[in-house]
């Protein structure tokens, strides 16, 4: 049965450096039919999440900061980084990904599913599932809003399809009407995600400071 309890390896001694390029990989490509959690199944490992989420944080403060800074370019005033942009980076993905699989999890142990899906394996899924953020997110430093838009969908067409695709794997021993349910949610929720990225860290509506006046001698 599905359980929360599990064993809390960083990085179990049978997963190594080509098993955790295969998953980062995997989590970029939506392959149809597939299950993500067969990549995960049976060593899920908290070294590549952690890794995902720590480089995201870094990659999405420094890229928007850039963004803003290129959007200063031309004008009259002097550009100050943001350093509430790391902060709020890893607010978000911290939160998105401890949270929303505990509820998930959660949901599986109250429902006494036959699926053998542990907090351990959910909580790995999200992780990895953040995976396309980073590439995404240096290239939406580009000062173009219709740029940033098509690799918002980008985002979508992967890591959501991938995320939408093994949960409603998870899901599929549930009444088929509450696996959509649960699923749309789940769904929705990562769309907020993608959302909040794009708008809070990619909208050009930086506030620069003004440049000192320059008092004759």
């Amino acid at each position: 049965s599905s359980g929360i309890n599990a064993e809390w390896p960083l990085r179990p001694g049978n997963v190594n450096d080509e098993m955790v390029l295969e998953r980062l990989m995997y989590a970029c490509l939506p392959l149809p039919g597939s299950n993500y959690l067969d990549k995960l199944k049976p060593l899920p490992d908290f070294y590549g999440p952690l890794w995902v989420c720590i480089t995201l944080i870094f990659s999405t403060a420094i890229s928007g900061n850039l963004a803003d800074f290129f959007q200063s370019l031309g004008e009259d005033t002097n550009w100050e980084y943001d350093f509430k942009k790391v902060t709020i980076a890893a607010t978000v993905v911290f939160s998105y990904v401890t949270a929303i699989p505990s509820l998930l999890t959660g949901y599986l142990w109250w429902r006494k599913s036959n699926t053998a899906v542990k907090l351990i394996d959910t909580l790995s899924l999200y992780g990895y599932s953040l995976t396309v953020f980073i590439p995404i997110s240096l290239l939406l430093c580009v000062n173009h809003e219709w740029i940033r838009w098509m690799l918002v969908l980008v985002l979508i067409g992967t890591s959501g399809v991938v995320l939408t695709l093994t949960i409603w794997n998870i899901l599929k021993e549930e009444p088929k009407q509450m696996a959509l349910i649960i699923t749309a949610v789940l769904a929705t929720l990562h769309l907020a995600l993608i959302l909040l990225f794009k708008m809070y860290f990619f909208t050009s509506n930086t506030k620069h400071v003004d440049p000192a006046p320059v008092t004759p001698s």
